[in-house]
């Protein structure tokens, strides 16, 4: 660890104020290890996150490519919802024709016709609902998933991060906010500010140039994310839920929407719509990326139930 017990102190204290040092503590993600101090205010985490310069950060498509482990866990997502849809239509079919064959074994053509129609109007909405969510083949499947993440996600670009003292996990909003204009606000009221889209990406996965925090892998957390906001029996803490390389808790529920120094969105979720929603994959991992927008409509009314947001304060 680059900087000394002492120093960090003695920066905390320009600023006057009173955090109480708790000692080392070692962190890990992707492979990687670091140490950092973790500290204590007023009951709540804090850690020190030393800055880097010119960062990384955000997503392109045509520049930046998805790695292996990414690419097969889309095609198993792919893959178990086409299989699920054509199952699903197999039956349909089957259930459609034992009636058409009982209506045409009473000898009532005109119900026969009708439940024909039916089955054809039906087979229609369930295609459609398919090919939406892109599970209709693999090409189409694809193609979305890119547009999706054009349309979502922060530009690529550099920046340069400074150090910061950062709580370890985010808190909900302490009552209904009228705007994401008047909560920014008054959550960088005294020493304490909110941090901006550059600082939360890198702090969420590190500078690393993964798409997902944990890294280049979908094959144990699919199911995680599909379960989020369901009650467990496990005392042990999934992968969504372990502190990143940094020792924090971030972009570990899509329900949550934190808070930034931005009145245009926020970041690490969307409230749950599109996993509440049945949207599927193509709409719901892209909130776990640390590049996800989630937009806000200028004077749309911010729950105490999904809004969030995270303290920091920037070392001078």
């Amino acid at each position: 660890m680059g900087n000394s017990l002492a120093e960090i102190r003695s920066r905390l204290e320009a600023l006057g104020v009173d955090f109480d040092f708790k000692g080392e503590i070692k962190t890990s993600m992707n492979g990687i290890e670091r140490e950092t101090w973790l500290l204590e205010y007023e009951g709540s985490r804090f850690v020190y996150v030393a800055g880097q310069k010119n960062v990384v950060l955000g997503w392109d498509t045509k520049e930046c490519p998805l790695n292996e482990g990414v690419l097969e866990g889309l095609q198993e997502e792919f893959e178990l919802g086409h299989e699920y849809y054509e199952s699903q239509t197999e039956e349909m079919k089957e259930d459609y024709q034992k009636k058409i064959a009982e209506a045409e074994a009473a000898g009532d053509a005109k119900k026969a016709d009708e439940l024909r129609s039916e089955l054809s109007q039906e087979l229609e909405a369930y295609e459609e609902e398919r090919d939406e969510g892109g599970y209709g083949n693999w090409e189409d499947f694809m193609e979305k998933w890119n547009k999706k993440l054009s349309e979502c996600l922060s530009p690529l670009r550099t920046a340069d991060i400074g150090d910061m003292i950062v709580e370890v996990d985010n808190r909900y909003i302490e009552k209904d906010a009228s705007s994401l204009a008047e909560a920014v606000r008054s959550l960088k009221e005294g020493v304490f500010t909110l941090a901006t889209e550059d600082e939360w990406e890198y702090l969420c996965n590190g500078g690393a140039r993964t798409l997902f925090r944990w890294g280049d892998t979908l094959s144990d957390v699919m199911e995680e994310i599909y379960n989020v906001g369901m009650a467990s029996d496990s005392e042990e803490k999934t992968l969504l839920e372990q502190p990143n390389m940094f020792g924090l808790c971030i972009s570990y529920n899509s329900y949550k929407c934190e808070i930034i120094d931005n009145i245009m969105y926020t970041k690490g979720g969307d409230g749950g719509c599109s996993l509440c929603g049945g949207d599927g994959a193509i709409h719901v991992l892209p909130c776990y990326t640390a590049f996800y927008r989630n937009p806000v409509d200028n004077g749309e009314r911010l729950s105490e139930h999904y809004f969030c947001y995270r303290r920091i304060i920037r070392l001078p």
